[in-house]
């Protein structure tokens, strides 16, 4: 159940222009939909969210965040790109580019990735994170279904609902539990930018298994020492003692000398994909 209700109609001005399509995903705070430009028939997602719900359980200020986090973030490499922010008295709607899948929908159509594969991924998450990680912002929330590919085959991070700023010394319990770090899962402790490091590591535990994770110990049969090595360093349990972005970049496992194999393994594995939604449709 969202704290947003579904819409049954655009209010002005989105009306004029768009057209509903279908609702692509449910949240939390917010509903995303599938829009169509009435004129040129492009097509977006548009993420909605109602602000009276939000603010009677004191958490506009979180919801605020979120659109100024967006905003600024909005161009960045491997970041989704926001088109548009539409503000009502009673909602806000973020038109995006429409992407074409999700890393969690591709696991669930094909099954575990190949250790290439799933490091030509987790690189490309790696480098949407360090743009946040710059400019002193937290995603808290990463995983796969955030994890989505656009129609040039590149990662996009989407959802920024958790996101917030390090200086700010974020705490309460965040993300995801199967991908959250432990000082995620508990109240009052400081999470830092090591918070994304260990969510980091558990989607690159869910594409090599091709599910959701268990635990940081739930690992595929026949993992290399290389990438069991990759995961330790992502997911201690001491935040302080995980590497931070620029040094997991720095791994061999996510060398940039090998991204042209890494890159070739990814374009047929979305052309799979994509061919498999055609047909289904």
């Amino acid at each position: 159940m969202s704290l947003t209700r579904l819409l049954k109609a655009l209010p002005e001005p989105l009306f004029s222009t768009y057209n509903l399509v279908k609702v692509l995903g449910v949240g939390a705070y917010a509903v995303v939909y599938q829009v169509q430009h009435k004129k040129t028939k492009e097509k977006f997602a548009l993420k909605v969210m109602e602000k009276e719900p939000v603010r009677i359980r004191n958490m506009l200020s979180q919801l605020l965040r979120e659109v100024e986090i967006i905003q600024e973030q909005s161009g960045a490499p491997h970041i989704v790109q926001l088109f548009e922010v539409t503000e009502t008295s009673t909602h806000f709607f973020l038109r995006f580019e429409l992407c074409q899948t999700s890393l969690e929908d591709y696991c669930t159509r094909h099954g575990p990735m190949t250790e290439e594969e799933a490091f030509g991924w987790l690189r490309q998450a790696c480098l949407g994170i360090k743009e946040l990680h710059d400019n002193g912002i937290v995603h808290r929330d990463i995983k796969p279904s955030n994890c989505l590919v656009d129609a040039d085959g590149q990662l996009c991070i989407c959802d920024f609902g958790f996101a917030g700023r390090e200086r700010e010394r974020l705490t309460g319990i965040t993300g995801t539990h199967c991908y959250s770090c432990p000082e995620a899962k508990a109240e009052g402790l400081v999470q830092t930018r090591k918070v994304d490091i260990y969510a980091l590591g558990a989607c690159l535990q869910h594409f090599l298994l091709g599910r959701c994770p268990k635990g940081p110990k739930d690992l595929p049969k026949g993992l290399s020492s290389e990438a069991k090595e990759l995961m330790n360093e992502m997911m201690h349990q001491n935040p302080y003692l995980r590497l931070d972005i620029d040094e997991l970049l720095e791994m061999p496992q996510l060398a940039e000398e090998d991204m042209f194999s890494q890159l070739l393994n990814q374009g047929k594995a979305i052309w799979r994909a994509l061919s498999d939604e055609l047909s289904s449709d």
